[in-house]
């Protein structure tokens, strides 16, 4: 399922950087609405029953349902942690869809956007993949404190790397391919931290709460891009990640997963 949505989810932001510097941005835009128009011929072939109408006690019923989820959250001290990290992280990876495009152009144009898109997802895939497949004879605590750990690692090393690409690119690269580490392991101590007639609930709230911070930070990092040197936005980001490692490792909540192993 990681690899399936967060995979290919960097596999096309990878592409998107080289059709944009083959075909200009207006090129990809145009194809990008093609595949919108193509998207709604397609749904518009799927044959559903006219749902039955809703009494305005059902629909209150589904709002309390709802927030039953925010509150499981704010209630589990290790859910609490994941959300927290969580959501600070997507708005920092939101920043870092707007400081990307100014790699690329610190080191001399599109294709060396493009190279950087490609390196994190090829990280991510190998993260999801052959480091997962290296680790998973250890327990997802011990697997998710690495992944956090090498992540810190290898951010604060791409700022000493800032004035040389190719290594600034692979040490960019091992950042991501932690990532997809952790990544991995994020749902199930979620599903074994919430029982199975909360998990919908529970996974509704926490990807609402997480996937709204991703344009936030685009949007913050957009008007600070002028005021934030590239390398202030690297050394914050991963000063971030090693707090989460730190948060993680000291925290007696993360200790209900020492036991999960995946197979």
């Amino acid at each position: 399922m990681s690899i399936a949505y967060k995979g290919t989810d960097y596999v096309f932001n990878a592409l998107s950087g080289f059709l944009i510097s083959l075909c200009s941005v207006l090129g990809v835009l145009i194809m990008d609405a093609a595949t919108f128009v193509v998207t709604v011929a397609t749904f518009r072939r799927i044959k559903l029953a006219e749902p039955r109408q809703q009494h305005t006690r059902e629909k209150s019923l589904y709002l309390n349902q709802i927030l039953v989820g925010f509150k499981i959250i704010s209630t589990d001290p290790l859910l609490r942690l994941l959300t927290f990290a969580s959501v600070v992280m997507n708005f920092f990876f939101g920043g870092l869809n707007t400081y990307v495009v100014l790699f690329g152009r610190h080191f001399g144009g599109s294709i060396y956007y493009g190279i950087l898109e490609s390196m994190s997802a090829v990280g991510i895939l190998l993260g999801m993949t052959v480091v997962y497949r290296q680790l998973k004879k250890l327990t997802v605590r011990q697997s998710y404190l690495i992944g956090n750990f090498g992540r810190a690692l290898f951010m604060i090393l791409t700022v000493v790397s800032y004035n040389q690409f190719w290594l600034f690119a692979i040490i960019y690269l091992l950042s991501f391919v932690f990532q997809g580490l952790t990544q991995v392991f994020e749902t199930p101590m979620i599903q074994a931290t919430v029982g199975s007639d909360q998990l919908g609930k529970v996974m509704t709230c926490f990807y609402t709460l997480v996937s709204v911070t991703l344009p936030l930070g685009s949007l913050a990092f957009s008007f600070l891009a002028d005021r934030f040197d590239l390398r202030l936005f690297l050394l914050l980001f991963a000063l971030f990640y090693a707090g989460i490692f730190l948060l993680f490792l000291a925290s007696h909540a993360f200790k209900k997963v020492d036991e999960l192993q995946l197979s």
